[in-house]
């Protein structure tokens, strides 16, 4: 915002409300369609599958990605001009333009991880005695694949209850932990296995798009498109500082490839089947799914991620 007021030489300026200051979470869009907000700042689409259930996308899990390569695969889905539908329609006009929205990317989170406190996970015995928070329905899905059982709690309960031992561990974004305290309570962490990246957007109505001038939404656009890779940059470079405070509080981090094998090809079989179980529930509600994890899939590997080769053969035939 500071960037759109200082390149609009102040023709544009922003009255701000953070957290939830003038409405609650996961009410921007009836907020931006009531007039409450001009714009959202960000929009959560994950908060909202049953409006935005596409977007989900950006959850399923990954072999390799970092918030810069997903930063740039997701402004690029946002931008794509490539038809998902019949008639033609593109990802973001189907999932956005249909309910009136004028979007912009915004970088995403860092990749998702599991974190457990004193419980490793380096077998499959392990996963299956294992029970995480879960944020997400992909999160879910992942986790029913691999036994492990999900738990459904606002993040700000998180630290009470896995300090008593209600539950292990939590999908958690390690760039996230410091917001919540969980760098004093998570001692082991499983990475190299992506479970995602929690992606929002900059949002206006369409109607309120159109009564700003073009030289306007030109800096608009240039602004939030200039912010994608330091987006990602902030976020990568504030986990490495949390990672080496919870180094120092003696926490361990253990890259997949280094646990038993046949338990590092039991969560990658779990990812594929995560992917064809979301695939195939939108395709059942007529959505095209496959077509759009095809994209997703194509642009995280164009950014120099990867996913299990199984995925890679992925078609729409």
């Amino acid at each position: 915002m500071n960037e759109v007021e200082e390149r609009s030489d102040g023709r544009i300026t922003f009255e701000i409300y953070t957290g939830q200051e003038l409405i609650a979470g996961s009410e921007e869009l009836l907020a931006l369609r009531n007039g409450t907000i001009d714009i959202a700042a960000p929009l959560w689409p994950q908060y909202d599958p049953a409006r935005f259930p596409l977007t989900e996308v950006t959850m399923l899990p990954l072999l390799d990605s970092d918030t810069v390569i997903a930063a740039r695969a997701y402004a690029d889905l946002i931008h794509s001009t490539e038809p998902i539908t019949h008639d033609g329609e593109t990802f973001t006009e189907l999932e956005y333009g249909t309910k009136d929205l004028k979007v912009m990317p915004h970088a995403p989170t860092q990749q998702y991880v599991m974190s457990t406190k004193d419980h490793p996970l380096e077998s499959i015995d392990d996963f299956r005695d294992t029970s995480l928070r879960s944020p997400t329905r992909i999160h879910e899905i992942f986790a029913s694949k691999i036994g492990i059982n999900s738990v459904s709690m606002p993040s700000t309960d998180m630290f009470d209850a896995i300090n008593r031992g209600a539950f292990e561990g939590a999908f958690f974004s390690v760039a996230d932990w410091t917001g919540y305290g969980m760098q004093e309570v998570l001692t082991y962490t499983l990475e190299g296995i992506n479970l995602g990246h929690f992606s929002t957007l900059w949002a206006m109505t369409e109607e309120n798009w159109n009564t700003i001038p073009e030289d306007l939404q030109q800096i608009m656009e240039e602004s939030a498109a200039d912010l994608i890779d330091h987006g990602g940059e902030v976020w990568e470079a504030r986990s490495e500082v949390i990672r080496e405070e919870a180094l120092a509080n003696g926490a361990e981090f253990v890259h997949v490839d280094d646990i038993d094998d046949d338990a590092k090809e039991y969560i990658v079989d779990g990812m594929i089947e995560t992917w064809y179980t979301w695939i195939d529930e939108h395709e059942q509600n007529g959505l095209p799914a496959r077509e759009v994890a095809i994209l997703w899939r194509d642009l995280i590997i164009k950014h120099g991620g990867d996913v299990p080769d199984e995925i890679k053969e992925l078609s729409v035939d």
